[in-house]
């Protein structure tokens, strides 16, 4: 039985944001948006921004893939205090760290809103490891170290291994995002 790939994004920001708040509500729309394009949304596992996220997707029928740092679900519902709602959760036992290199290696795309250290941590595996077929989106004006991170890449010396793409406007970001992906990807992935 031949299986259908689908392009994988992972949705990366602040935990501590609350996912009613304005910045929330555009973490809601890129997860709709995600499922909305038949595409897995990925997350940490985490509340806030990324959670907002899973609900966006799971709302509009998407699947959405959790990479826990918890080794087990019980350590992912007590010691980290996670959401469980994702439809297929990945323990890791690597800690957040761990489980940032896994998350952001296993994405085809990257979205980042808002954020602080742990995203900034994120935004660094992406930008090296990804490579030039994969898309990195940031959601500007959603404060936090997304609004920094394209003056961030700037001040390097180093051309970005991966494609970063910018907009205050989730709509628009993803659309850009896709459009990378597929002059990037293969023709037989959707």
């Amino acid at each position: 039985m031949e299986r259908e790939w689908r392009v994988k994004v992972a949705v990366l920001g602040s935990s501590s944001v609350a996912e009613d708040s304005p910045v929330g509500c555009k973490a809601f729309e890129i997860g709709k948006l995600v499922a909305d394009r038949g595409a897995v949304l990925l997350t940490g596992g985490c509340p806030g921004l990324p959670h907002a996220a899973v609900q966006g997707a799971r709302s509009a029928g998407g699947l959405t893939v959790a990479v826990s740092p918890a080794m087990n679900r019980k350590e992912h519902a007590q010691l980290y205090c996670y959401p469980h709602d994702s439809q297929v959760v990945l323990f890791t036992g690597m800690g957040t760290k761990g489980r940032n290199v896994i998350l952001v290696r296993s994405a085809d795309a990257c979205v980042f809103i808002g954020g602080g250290m742990g995203t900034l941590n994120e935004f660094t595996i992406a930008m090296a490891d990804l490579g030039t077929r994969a898309a990195i989106g940031v959601l500007t004006g959603t404060g936090g170290l997304s609004d920094e991170l394209p003056r961030l890449v700037s001040l390097t010396d180093q051309s970005p291994q991966a494609f970063l793409l910018t907009d205050s406007d989730p709509r628009r970001l993803l659309q850009a995002v896709f459009d990378h992906l597929h002059q990037t990807l293969p023709d037989d992935v959707p």
